[in-house]
């Protein structure tokens, strides 16, 4: 078989660390709205502030992810 390698575009990155953060939200029993998220920076920046004050250094590290994505968007 013949496989071709995509490189990921900055957008599926983008929703890549949000998928990856709302899990790690879930499991701390915060939901969070991802298609709200992928559209509303005011509530990204709320979640990613949620984020940076949990006890999770994963999280804390999703967060600034987040940040700089919004920031990179903005």
């Amino acid at each position: 078989m013949n496989f071709d390698l995509v490189t990921p575009s900055r957008a599926d990155d983008g929703l890549l660390a949000m998928v990856d953060f709302k899990w790690l939200m879930a499991g701390l029993g915060w939901r969070v709205d991802l298609t709200r998220m992928r559209r509303d920076a005011g509530y990204l920046g709320e979640c990613a502030q949620r984020g940076l004050a949990s006890g999770s250094a994963l999280l804390r590290e999703r967060s600034v992810d987040l940040l700089r994505l919004r920031s990179a968007t903005s």
